[in-house]
């Protein structure tokens, strides 16, 4: 099991994450088998985009795991605005954060499965913003969606801008995330 239990780039984001597998559950048991099946439907994703003829990508790759992502509930964690591909070249970033980017090249979809109470009340809004190409005005003021428990968010990791508001309240948000990999077209 590849787990990373900690605190990310401060200025950046605030959640825990911890990495999953399926096969996690058939070598410790630890994850149980409702988290363990939330992988699975995840990791399902390409076949509905395939089925449902998604014309903005193809060739799709599944990463093995899935990020479970803790947010505590005392409004000190959020996620700043960001886009969850790298679409900058070697020469605007430099060779070395090319490199450290290469997992964030090829991400076509995110998935996220929010695994919270279905009457969840107490902010952590995923804020995404509109799409704008060069030169255009960047949308501001975004839509937020609200991360109740079993609402499943798909949008093209390439465009869709978006950050993750506080949480408050008794319980932490968690969200479940996939990045599905693919050629863009």
């Amino acid at each position: 099991m590849d787990v990373t239990n900690h605190l990310n780039e401060c200025d950046v984001r605030q959640d825990q994450i911890l990495s999953i597998r399926e096969s996690d559950h058939s070598e410790q048991g630890v994850h149980g088998d409702a988290l363990i099946h939330c992988v699975k439907l995840l990791r399902g994703i390409p076949f509905l985009l395939n089925k449902f003829h998604y014309l903005t990508s193809h060739s799709y790759l599944v990463p093995k795991q899935c990020q479970l992502a803790r947010y505590k509930p005392d409004g000190s964690s959020v996620y700043v605005r960001h886009l969850d591909r790298c679409n900058l070249s070697m020469n605007e970033m430099g060779v070395v954060e090319f490199l450290r980017a290469s997992d964030y090249r090829g991400r076509v979809v995110t998935a996220i499965l929010y695994l919270n109470k279905s009457d969840w009340d107490s902010g952590g809004e995923l804020r995404v913003f509109d799409h704008h190409e060069k030169g255009e005005e960047r949308d501001e003021k975004g839509l937020d969606i609200i991360p109740t428990g079993g609402k499943l968010i798909l949008f093209d990791s390439s465009k869709v801008e978006h950050q993750v508001l506080a949480s408050y309240g008794d319980d932490p948000r968690y969200a479940l995330t996939c990045w599905v990999n693919g050629i863009l077209t």
